[in-house]
């Protein structure tokens, strides 16, 4: 099966040679739900800004959706990730004054997706189980409807690989299961290829594969 993550010999120092990550070493193959565990929250937060192009590795290669994206321009690797890749962060601010809908169609239009844009809508909606609260504001309401919400702003432009920083941080284990039942239905019916950065996974999903990770052993924190 081809893969969708290629991650070869990643390292990350700070300024005073730290480290942060060495020789990071995993794969994920298209199409599977994995999660990347038994790592400290310095390592997962420097892996997601690394994967986000908020930071560069010191060395080490990062192959996402087929592109070496340590070898392309700025410019061209903010492009292919907004298309191709999706990032769900631990903080995920959502819009102060926007509804579900509204906050939706933003993000189709900032990521250049008119074109079936009720479509991408419409299904983004199911597929969150988000139908009933299109009209209530995005910060309104319980914890597990704003979980959804965020999601569905990630997947509403139909990227091909989403990256979830901590997903279930705040959830309790039912509303973990919930959002983890929204994740498998994507994944199902789509094709998303998921990538959970968490050691936080206290349920027993056996769709997930725990990627055994080679990972040097000294770290900050």
């Amino acid at each position: 099966m081809s893969k969708i993550v290629q991650i070869a010999e990643l390292s990350v120092y700070n300024g005073d040679e730290e480290i942060l990550l060495e020789n990071l070493s995993f794969t994920l193959d298209k199409g599977d739900i994995a999660q990347l565990a038994d790592m400290t929250s310095i390592q997962y937060d420097t892996l997601f800004d690394v994967l986000t192009g908020d930071i560069s590795p010191n060395s080490g290669q990062i192959v996402l959706a087929d592109r070496n994206i340590v070898r392309l321009s700025p410019k061209k690797r903010k492009k292919m990730l907004r298309e191709e890749v999706s990032f769900l962060p631990r903080e995920f601010p959502l819009p102060e004054n926007k509804t579900v809908v509204q906050a939706l169609k933003f993000k189709l239009v900032v990521t250049e997706m008119p074109r079936d844009l009720e479509e991408h809508l419409e299904e983004t909606l199911r597929l969150t189980g988000l139908e009933g609260e299109r009209e209530s504001l995005c910060r309104q309401g319980e914890e597990i409807k704003k979980a959804k919400t965020r999601l569905a702003l990630s997947i509403v432009n139909g990227p091909d690989l989403l990256v979830c920083h901590e997903p279930f941080l705040t959830l309790n284990s039912q509303e973990e299961e919930e959002i983890f039942d929204v994740l498998r239905r994507i994944n199902e019916e789509k094709g998303l290829s998921i990538l959970l950065l968490t050691d936080d996974l206290t349920g027993n999903f056996d769709e997930v594969r725990k990627i055994e990770s080679n990972l040097d052993s000294r770290v900050v924190g």
